[in-house]
């Protein structure tokens, strides 16, 4: 039976959030009628998947989707493109909150029919030590501002932690892919797909809240844009792969990250973000995988927003 829409959630090991989330969805984002929610449990060996199950068996539009070896992120999203009974595909992460009303206003703006993806506008929510707090406080900042600046000229080639695609745009993704959300943007793009960002479809969460934990995390991120301009033979959406094919776009975000932060704060900002490139970039030169990566534990302590 085709249905109007499929929520996707790939989960390992997010018992403390799994539950909220659920309730989120289920009874706060006004989902269409003919509606399904799948998640994939990867590997977990928590909670989650008995937390999982009780909403399944309280709610039928919930399905339980289990893999009793963790594979990776990849493995799980190409069990939710391949089940999917909906005509759109609705991605939100597990350790992710959408606020009220985020996911109609993602699917509305889906009904344009120039446009693939459509995705929302990532908040963290903590503030953590000094260094740390700032660092995330920046980069969702310049990420947001970026997406802006390439939405309005229809240039966006990214996804986020929340997402919505049309059906059967990608079938399956590499499964050694890292950066799901940035393949199957890139892939769309390439299918001549626009790609828009909504920036009042805001979920929240939780930015790292220890600087290994922030290097962890972006060192992974970026591994996955090396990973997909290979894999794709496009650039992703980040600066040092922006700047050879948009010089003036990327020089214009520079300026307006010096003139809101200060030029002090972004030479602090870019040598730490070049250094973690760096790591990222010898990674990837010598094979090394993150495909079922090391989980950033402090990432996980998301509130209600």
């Amino acid at each position: 039976m085709s249905l109007d829409l499929t929520v996707g959630i790939c989960a390992y090991n997010e018992g403390i959030n799994i539950g909220k989330l659920l309730n989120n969805i289920l009874n706060f984002q006004e989902l269409p009628a003919k509606s399904e929610v799948l998640v994939v449990c990867s590997g977990c060996t928590d909670s989650t998947v008995a937390i999982v199950n009780r909403y399944s068996k309280q709610d039928s539009r919930v399905r339980t989707y289990i893999e009793s070896k963790r594979k990776g992120k990849a493995s799980a999203v190409n069990d939710i493109l391949h089940n999917a009974r909906g005509n759109t595909i609705l991605f939100v992460s597990a350790d992710t909150l959408p606020n009220k009303r985020c996911f109609p206003r993602l699917l509305s703006k889906l009904k344009h029919p120039n446009v693939g993806i459509v995705c929302g506008h990532p908040v963290p929510i903590h503030n953590s030590k000094p260094l740390v707090g700032k660092l995330v406080e920046l980069l969702w900042s310049f990420h947001d501002h970026t997406f802006e600046q390439l939405n309005d000229a229809g240039l966006a080639r990214h996804a986020t932690e929340i997402f919505c695609i049309r059906k059967g745009i990608v079938q399956r993704i590499p499964p050694e892919t890292v950066n799901d959300d940035a393949y199957l943007a890139l892939i769309a793009k390439k299918k001549g797909w626009l790609i828009k960002y909504d920036t009042e479809s805001r979920v929240s969460i939780c930015g790292p809240q220890t600087f290994t934990d922030y290097f962890k995390q972006r060192r992974r991120v970026l591994f996955g844009h090396h990973q997909v301009r290979k894999l794709t033979g496009e650039s992703p959406q980040h600066l040092v792969f922006l700047l050879p094919i948009y010089p003036v776009r990327v020089l214009k975000l520079t300026l307006w990250f010096c003139k809101e932060y200060g030029l002090l704060t972004f030479l602090t900002f870019l040598s730490v973000e070049l250094g973690i490139n760096a790591a990222a970039a010898l990674d990837f030169i010598l094979g090394k995988g993150h495909t079922a990566w090391s989980v950033s534990s402090s990432t996980k302590r998301l509130t209600n927003p």
